[in-house]
């Protein structure tokens, strides 16, 4: 039960919504494939895992984030105009919820589609810092491995940057998609 509530912000990946895969999934992984990728072909001795390269300038953007996104997550909760809390016009993003063993499919409110979004965006958020440090720990270690064979280190540097960039990359589109949420969408 409390790991499932630790683990709610990541509910926002539930919603069900025809264009909410290409936010979440498509976009985020093309650019992390192509800068990989871009990546693992340019810099043969994995100088981005060094202080002062791209992991640790990641870092130091990524943050700061997380207290935005919690401002951001206040001021959806206490907006005070009452169409926020009006059902998202068609395609309306839904989310399966489960309550005493029944399981419903709720139609999200503009306030409710934001506020998980910038839940989430705080949790992934929070997990691209954690990742971060870690990388600059133990990336280059990642890199120099060769417990299964003489490439593997380089095999499990790309898989690993991958998710890493797949994870920031999800964090920036889904940040610009809540700004558009809120500069534009909800004053319809």
């Amino acid at each position: 039960m409390l790991l499932g509530q630790l683990l709610r912000p990541f509910g926002y990946l539930a919603i069900q919504h025809p264009y909410k895969w290409v936010v979440d999934w498509l976009y985020p992984a093309i650019l992390a494939f192509a800068l990989t990728t871009t990546l693992c072909l340019v810099d043969h001795k994995a100088t981005y895992y060094e202080s002062g390269n791209l992991i640790s300038l990641v870092l130091s953007f990524v943050q700061s984030l997380p207290g935005f996104y919690i401002a951001a997550l206040a001021a959806i909760a206490t907006f005070g105009r009452s169409d926020i809390d009006n059902i998202i016009p068609e395609p309306t993003p839904k989310v399966v919820v489960k309550f005493r063993g029944s399981t419903n499919i709720v139609d999200l409110t503009r306030r409710k589609f934001l506020a998980m979004l910038f839940a989430f965006l705080t949790a992934q958020s929070i997990l691209v810092v954690i990742f971060s440090l870690s990388l600059l720990s133990f990336g280059k270690l990642i890199f120099l491995t060769t417990i299964a064979g003489p490439d593997s280190g380089f095999v499990f540097s790309y898989v690993t940057l991958t998710i890493y960039f797949l994870l920031f990359f999800q964090m920036i589109i889904a940040t610009f998609w809540g700004l558009y949420y809120l500069g534009y969408k909800l004053m319809e």
